[in-house]
C-alpha cells in the first residue's frame, strides 16, 4: 500500500500558513542556503508520524510554529494530520488532529483541535500504510519480549538525515540505538515480505491451538492426579465394605473400585443384611496375608537354592578349568610309543612302569572338558530362573503391601465402632463414608476423548510449526537479500564506488552492506571514505524501496535524502551552492548520484517518491521534477 506526502504545512501562532508542496511518485529537490531549515523537514515529518519527542531544533521554527501538519496521498483518498508544537518546557504534545476524505483541503488553524492522541494516530498511520496485526516471537532462549512491527519501525527505511547518510557504522535511521537496531532486525522479515499476512494468520492460529492443547493437557493431568490420589482411599473403603459384608468381589482398577463403591452406596441396607457372609473381611485379609507370607518365604528359599547351585557351579568351573589346563599338556605325547624315553625328564620308560597311558590321560581330559562345557551352558538358564523368581517375589511383596493397608483400614473402622459392637451401626458408618467419598469426586470426563483431542491438536500444531519454522523465514529473507544484492552490485558499478567490482550483499544480521572480495568480506565500516558511504547508503535504500513498491509492502513509499552531495561540496565551502569549489570529478560523481535516483524512481513510477534537500544547485546535472 502506498503513502506519499503532498505537502508539509506549518501554522504560526497568528494563523498564517507556510505550505511546502511535493509531487507524488517523483523526485522532489529542495535547495537553499545553509541554516534555512531544510534539514528540519525530516524532523517535522517524523514528529507528525507519532514520534515520542519533537526533534525540530530550537530556534525560529520551534518558537514561531503552533502546529505541524502533513497532507498525505493514500491508496484511496487523502488524509490530513496535524500535531501541536510542544511548549518550550515539554518534549512533545499529545494533541493530534486527523481528517480523512476523497480529497482534503488544507484547513485553517481555527479548525485544528485534538481529535486523537499519538497512540490513535499511530494506529491510523499503520492502517493506511498496510501494517496488519503481526508479532515477532524471539527464538527459544532469548530474553527479549515479543515485538510487533509498527509505523515507527517502517520509518527507519524512509529517512536519511544529514548526519546519518554519511555514517559508515549504520545504514538505517535510528540504528545507532542498540535496542532499536535489534527491533529492526526482528521486524525486517515482515517488511521484506518474508513474513506475510498468511504467516501472521497461521502464527495466531498456532497460538490458539497451543492454548487449547495446554488446557487439554492440564485437564488430563488433573484427572490422572485425582485418580492417583484416590486409588488408595477407594481401595481402603472397599476393604472396609467387604469386612462389613457389604461387598464380596475384588477390583483391579480405580474405575472398577469406584463403580463397586457406587453400587454399594445405592444398595438398600435391608437387602444388604440378607447377604452378609459369615466370614469377615478381617479374617479374609489375615488368611490372605498368611498365604502371601508363606509364598514369600518359599520363593526366597528357591532363590537361595538356585544361588547356591550357581556358586557350586562356579566353584566347579574354576577347579575344572585349572585341571583341564594341567591335562592339556597331554597333547605333547601325541604319536609317542610305549617304552621310549620320556620327553620331559629324558628317562627311559618301561612297559610295566605302572604310569597311565597317554590315551587314559587324554580320555580324562576330554571327559572333564565336556562336564565343564555343560556347566558353562547351564549358567544362563540359572540367571533366567533367578530373574523369574525375583519378579514373583516383587509381585508378592506388592500384594503384601496392599494387604497391610487394607487391614489397617479395617482395624481403624473397627476401632471407631468398637463401643457399639453393632454390625448394623458399623455398616451404616461405612456406607456414610463411601457416600461422602463419592460425592466429593468431580465429574471426570472420558480421558480417551481428551487424549484424542490432544493428539489431534498436537498434529495440527506440528503442521503449522513446519510452515512457520525460523529456517523457512530465513530462506525467504536470504532470497530477498540476494535480489537486492544484484541491484546494489549493478548500481555500485554505475556510481564507480570502491569494491564495486566485487559482489555486494545486504547483511541483514548486522544491518549493513558487505563486499565479497578476493581477500575476504569487507563491511561498509571498512570501506573507503565519506563519498563512498553516501553511495552505499543510496543504493541500499533505493533497492529496498523498489522492492517495497514492487511487492506493495507496508512501508511508506517515500524516501527523504538530506544533502547527499555534502561529502563533495561541503556547505561551509560551497556557500552559494554553485558547485564551483569542487573538481570536475566531484561534479561528475554528484551527477551520477542524482541520475541514479531519477532512474530508480522512474523504474517504479508512480510508486516511489524521493524528497532531496540540498544546498547545491543541481539543475545543471539533472532535470528537477
Amino acid at each position: 500500500m502506498s503513502m506519499q506526502i503532498l505537502s508539509i504545512v506549518l501554522y504560526s501562532h497568528d494563523g498564517r500558513q507556510r505550505v511546502v508542496k511535493f509531487n507524488p511518485g517523483a523526485v522532489n529537490v529542495i535547495t537553499g542556503a545553509s541554516k534555512t531549515g531544510k534539514s528540519a523537514l525530516i524532523d517535522i515529518v517524523d514528529y507528525c508520524y507519532g514520534s515520542s519527542e519533537c526533534k525540530v531544533p530550537a530556534g525560529p521554527i520551534r518558537y514561531k510554529v503552533s502546529w505541524f501538519a502533513l497532507h498525505l496521498q493514500l491508496d484511496s483518498g487523502q488524509a490530513f494530520i496535524a500535531r501541536k508544537c510542544p511548549s518550550q518546557s515539554a518534549a512533545s504534545s499529545e494533541d493530534c488532529f486527523v481528517e480523512v476524505g476523497a480529497t482534503i483541503e488544507i484547513p485553517d488553524q481555527d479548525s485544528l483541535r485534538q481529535t486523537t492522541n499519538t497512540k490513535g494516530l499511530g494506529a491510523l498511520l499503520a492502517g493506511w500504510c498496510g501494517i496488519s496485526d503481526n508479532l515477532h516471537e524471539p527464538p527459544e532462549g532469548q530474553t527479549r519480549f515479543p515485538l510487533s512491527a509498527t509505523i515507527r519501525h517502517a520509518l527507519a527505511f524512509c529517512f536519511q538525515p544529514q548526519d546519518e547518510i554519511i555514517r559508515r557504522q549504520q545504514l538505517f535511521h535510528g540504528a545507532g540505538d542498540h535496542f532499536f537496531a535489534q527491533s529492526l532486525k526482528d521486524t525486517l522479515p515482515y517488511f521484506l515480505g518474508a513474513v506475510d499476512n498468511d504467516y501472521v494468520r497461521k502464527r495466531e492460529q498456532l497460538r490458539r491451538i497451543r492454548e487449547q492443547l495446554r488446557s487439554c493437557e492440564r485437564k488430563l493431568a488433573e484427572i490422572v492426579n485425582i485418580r492417583g490420589e484416590g486409588t488408595s482411599k477407594a481401595d481402603n473403603l472397599l476393604a472396609q465394605a467387604r469386612d462389613a459384608g457389604l461387598w464380596r468381589s475384588m477390583s483391579e482398577s480405580w474405575e472398577e473400585t469406584v463403580k463397586a463403591l457406587s453400587e454399594i452406596a445405592s444398595t438398600p441396607l435391608a437387602d444388604v443384611e440378607a447377604t452378609i457372609a459369615e466370614g469377615t473381611e478381617s479374617s479374609r485379609l489375615s488368611n490372605e496375608r498368611s498365604h502371601f507370607l508363606s509364598e514369600q518365604r518359599r520363593i526366597r528359599d528357591e532363590i537361595e537354592i538356585v544361588r547356591s547351585f550357581e556358586q557350586d557351579g562356579n566353584g566347579f568351573s574354576r577347579e575344572a578349568t585349572e585341571q583341564r589346563a594341567r591335562l592339556k599338556t597331554i597333547g605333547i605325547f601325541e604319536g609317542s610309543n610305549k617304552g621310549h624315553t620320556c620327553p620331559l625328564c629324558a628317562q627311559a620308560l618301561d612297559d610295566d612302569s605302572g604310569l597311565p597311558e597317554v590315551a587314559e590321560v587324554k580320555a580324562t581330559f576330554e571327559s572333564l572338558s565336556a562336564r565343564l562345557d555343560s556347566v558353562i551352558r547351564a549358567t544362563p538358564q540359572v540367571e533366567k530362573a533367578v530373574a523369574e523368581l525375583d519378579e514373583r517375589l516383587r509381585t508378592i511383596q506388592e500384594r503384601l503391601s496392599k494387604n497391610r493397608l487394607e487391614m489397617e483400614a479395617v482395624r481403624n473402622a473397627d476401632e471407631r465402632v468398637a463401643l457399639t459392637q453393632d454390625d448394623a451401626t458399623k455398616r451404616v458408618h461405612i456406607l456414610g463414608r463411601i457416600s461422602l467419598y463419592l460425592e466429593s469426586l468431580p465429574d471426570l470426563p472420558d480421558t480417551q476423548a481428551l487424549e484424542d483431542q490432544a493428539a489431534s491438536l498436537r498434529a495440527e500444531a506440528s503442521l503449522l510449526e513446519a510452515d512457520l519454522s525460523d529456517e523457512l523465514v530465513r530462506e525467504k529473507v536470504d532470497s530477498v537479500a540476494s535480489i537486492l544484492s544484484q541491484r546494489m552490485t549493478k548500481w555500485a558499478l554505475e556510481l564507480e564506488l570502491e569494491h564495486s567490482t566485487s559482489p555486494l550483499r545486504f547483511d541483514i544480521k548486522n544491518l549493513t552492506i558487505v563486499a565479497d572480495t578476493d581477500n575476504g568480506p569487507v563491511s561498509m565500516a571498512r570501506m573507503g571514505s565519506g563519498e563512498k558511504w553516501v553511495g552505499y547508503h543510496l543504493i541500499a535504500h533505493l533497492a529496498l524501496h523498489q522492492w517495497f513498491v514492487e511487492r506493495a509492502l507496508p512501508v511508506p513509499h517515500f524516501l527523504f535524502l538530506d544533502q547527499p552531495s555534502q561529502v563533495y561540496f561541503p556547505p561551509e565551502k560551497d556557500v552559494d551552492g554553485s558547485l564551483s569549489t569542487g573538481s570536475e570529478n566531484d561534479r561528475m560523481a554528484v551527477s551520477r548520484m542524482f541520475q541514479l535516483v531519477f532512474q530508480a524512481v522512474t523504474a517504479v513510477a508512480p510508486g516511489l517518491q524521493v524528497i532531496i534537500t540540498e544546498h547545491a544547485d543541481i539543475r545543471a546535472f539533472s532535470p528537477i521534477v
